[in-house]
């Protein structure tokens, strides 16, 4: 699963170097490594030698990796398409509208988290009013 987590943020942020992509995922460098050590060898991830700093790379996704990661997405669409068609009709809006609120949340999140990297990487808090911290009500 932690493979399939790092290909889609590959997917949605291309370029990633190793470390960049460990802070977005909340994993150890070398853990990621490892992992990144795979995708590459399983012909799913490419590393590229970022240019003028030969220690650093980028990550991308093959077409490979491309076409693999669609098929599992479409079918985990499927699965979970089937298993919401079982529930009550009540249930199924109830889930219906609260997708908005649960997209606000995770966006809420992923931005606390790259304020986070912000300040890890260069020591200092993020630019801008109410950067990096979640509104309470």
């Amino acid at each position: 699963m932690a493979q399939v987590e790092m290909m889609q943020r590959l997917a949605d942020e291309p370029g990633l170097g190793v470390s960049g992509l460990a802070s977005r995922q909340r994993l150890a460098v070398n853990t990621v490594s490892n992992l990144v050590q795979h995708l590459v060898v399983s012909g799913l991830v490419e590393r590229h030698t970022r240019p003028g700093d030969r220690r650093s790379v980028s990550l991308n996704l093959t077409d490979e990796g491309t076409r693999v990661l669609n098929a599992w997405q479409d079918a985990n669409d499927r699965r979970i398409g089937q298993a919401l068609q079982r529930l009550p009709e009540e249930s199924q809006k109830a889930i219906e509208n609260a997708v908005p609120a649960l997209a606000a949340l995770a966006a809420l999140l992923e931005s606390d988290d790259q304020a986070q990297g912000e300040r890890i990487d260069t020591g200092r808090a993020p630019r801008g009013p109410g950067h990096g911290t979640l509104a309470r009500k």
